[in-house]
């Protein structure tokens, strides 16, 4: 019995991460249980998010907030906006969503960012930087109107990078004018995914390295308690003398310059002092900047050194992203002798990289040439130029706005600035790209990557929308490359226009295989599409950008059928071929158009729109057009950009029965 009872006292207690199943679970447990409860959270991301892939650093430098928040606030009742969102897995742990984390970002399992179909946690379905304290201000503009006994209040959680946004310091002078009630939460980790970059940048590292702020702040309070009888009576006064503090070590603070009380910085992995500072700020009113600091990848062996490496990570047994997304059969020409041919095999090449390379080689030739980025360095495969053309490379931070307008500016000042954002980025520069570049008709190079479904980051970061936005504007012109050698040119090209060109390419890798026409391989003109097949006159498929290689893979598999069908590479959906459209128009009874991008104002509505100027044939009857695109709809995230096309039928397969089906229901089955 003494040998059995000995051995279940010292059996290891349960982990406290298994009791908790809600923030009820965490507010029942004991204040010093924190720290503990912390680690064993750190550790499951670490586990968990490096097996599925996923944001790592950002959500293991935020555990210690998370919890402090869920614990001392009620957010059934109370509300919390996250920035970005891509930092809220602590946040989904301790809302009931730790199960889930086995298909994190997987096709049907939990999504990577903040999102109401999930928990009524999750307030917003948020992917973009900056936004959080304006939601944040209209949540407490919303709840000062409500009749409640126990008035809701509103935190928004933003980084030190996002605080760069124009549109958070539009929010933070308009919450200062106001005075509402809100705690704003400046998660300062001095990164984004990569540095962050700035004045303001500079100035937060002046008040993170300055601990002598602190550490005077803490001593004053200590003296003035140890005053007998007089000390707690004038502890109401220690915060306007905490200011005289700070005000002496960095003069003109530009957070109370705004209108809102700061306090801080703290260390934002002391969970007992967050729980602390939070119950106390919870009291005061007004708009409140609460500056946390807080290491991103804590935990990490690569964390300190490699912050930016650990932001986002693959899983163990993740494919390599595209590798095989584009094999097709070995083409051995068009049944009506194209004299296309096929090259060997070569090495697939990440389209992002192969952007980056090819605007080194033009920028190696062209002293003009300058590279802008908006906090994504890596993420569009620029750091490589950046350290080849220091002063020619220019990282905005996350100012999509600003960098568009700097962009005009150094055209203007006969630069070639090549601006390179991701596609769904770029809508936040949505007036610049109007007012500063189009209107202006200066020559800027729009590199758009990340085109079409994304896979794992799903609606918030699809490029779906950039061929509508962008093809209304007058002087554009919009292309798209089907392998490494269009994009070379295309680059080319629009170095070489006096007027605005986008290239929008997708996340993953070129071809292996390029279909060479030696005739085609020339100086990129501006509207001209090629023709790689020419089929019996059925039907002829224009397709734009990566989704060429999916025509040609549907050319081959009805080929095996019997069934000849041409295929046109458009290249351009601003200016289009109009001359081969109006031929295929009059040679064709079906134009099919295919497009990774919203069928609503898309490649394949210009494309409609052409047509219907044609003139009508008195001997017969013009081409029929349809379109093939993405549907009306926001596409949810799926483990692969492959998956996302195949549910809405743009892979292959679903092209094929869709072709199969407009030439004869018969060949549908």
């Amino acid at each position: 019995m003494t040998e059995t009872r000995q051995s279940t006292e010292t059996q290891d207690p349960e982990p406290l991460l298994d009791s908790i199943r809600s923030p009820k679970d965490l507010k029942g447990l004991p204040e010093e249980s924190l720290p503990a409860l912390c680690e064993e959270i750190r550790t499951f991301l670490l586990e968990s998010v490096q097996r599925t892939g996923g944001h790592l650093g950002s959500n293991i430098g935020v555990v210690e907030l998370a919890v402090a928040l869920h614990y001392v606030f009620d957010f059934q009742h109370d509300r919390l906006v996250w920035d970005v969102s891509h930092q809220c897995y602590p946040h989904k742990i301790l809302t009931g969503r730790r199960d889930g984390f086995a298909q994190l970002r997987k096709t049907g399992g939990l999504c990577g960012f903040t999102n109401p179909h999930e928990s009524e946690f999750d307030l917003f379905h948020t992917g973009h930087a900056g936004t959080s304290i304006s939601l944040g201000l209209g949540l407490a503009t919303g709840a000062e109107v409500e009749d409640d006994v126990d008035p809701r209040k509103v935190v928004s959680v933003i980084g030190d990078a996002s605080l760069g946004a124009g549109v958070a310091f539009e929010a933070l002078n308009n919450a200062g004018a106001t005075g509402r009630k809100m705690l704003v939460i400046l998660n300062d980790n001095e990164w984004s995914i990569s540095k962050s970059v700035g004045s303001l940048a500079r100035y937060l590292s002046r008040i993170r390295s300055n601990r002598l702020m602190q550490r005077a702040g803490q001593e004053t309070k200590n003296l003035i308690h140890a005053i007998p009888v007089i000390g707690p009576k004038v502890d109401k006064t220690l915060d306007d003398l905490g200011e005289v503090m700070r005000h002496a070590v960095v003069p003109g603070h530009v957070f109370e310059e705004l209108g809102v009380r700061y306090v801080g910085p703290i260390d934002g992995h002391d969970v007992s002092l967050l729980v602390k500072q939070l119950r106390r700020i919870a009291e005061l009113d007004g708009t409140v900047v609460l500056h946390t600091l807080t290491e991103k990848g804590k935990g990490h062996p690569d964390g300190p050194d490699h912050p930016e490496r650990v932001h986002a990570v693959k899983g163990a047994a993740e494919p390599k992203a595209g590798a095989d997304a584009y094999k097709t059969e070995p083409a051995t020409g068009s049944g009506s002798g194209s004299g296309a041919a096929r090259e060997p095999e070569r090495k697939p090449v990440v389209y992002t990289n192969l952007f980056a390379n090819a605007l080194s080689g033009l920028a190696e030739k062209d002293l003009r040439v300058h590279a802008l980025t908006a906090a994504m360095p890596s993420g569009t495969g620029l750091d490589g130029f950046a350290t080849r053309f220091p002063a020619r490379f220019h990282d905005t931070g996350i100012t999509e706005q600003h960098a568009v307008a700097m962009a005009a500016g150094m055209a203007k000042a006969g630069l070639r600035p090549v601006v390179a954002i991701y596609s769904t980025f770029l809508q936040r520069a949505y007036d610049q790209v109007f007012q500063e570049v189009a209107l202006q008709n200066l020559p800027v190079l729009f590199a758009l990557d990340r085109a079409g479904p994304v896979g794992q980051d799903g609606p918030t970061h699809n490029g779906v929308f950039d061929i509508a936005y962008l093809r209304t504007l007058p002087n554009f012109t919009l292309c798209s490359p089907r392998d490494a050698t269009d994009m070379r040119r295309m680059l080319a090209l629009g170095l070489r226009l006096d007027g605005p060109l986008a290239v929008r390419y997708p996340r993953g890798n070129c071809p292996t295989n390029e279909l060479l026409h030696e005739s085609e391989r020339r100086e990129m003109e501006p509207g001209k599409a090629e023709v790689l097949r020419v089929g019996d006159e059925r039907l002829v498929l224009w397709a734009f950008g990566s989704m060429v290689q999916t025509a040609l893979e549907v050319s081959d598999r009805l080929r095996a059928r019997g069934v000849e069908i041409g295929v046109v590479d458009a290249r351009f959906a601003k200016p289009l071929d109009e001359d081969l459209l109006a031929e295929h128009s009059a040679s064709y009874r079906h134009i099919v158009t295919l497009e990774d991008h919203q069928r609503a104002g898309g490649f394949g509505s210009a494309v409609l729109e052409v047509c219907s100027r044609l003139p009508l044939h008195a001997d017969r009857r013009s081409a029929r057009v349809r379109t093939l695109g993405i549907p009306d709809r926001f596409v949810d995230h799926k483990t692969s950009r492959e998956e996302q096309l195949a549910e809405v039928g743009l892979d292959p397969g679903g092209v094929e029965r869709a072709l199969r089906h407009l030439l004869q229901p018969s060949l549908a089955r």
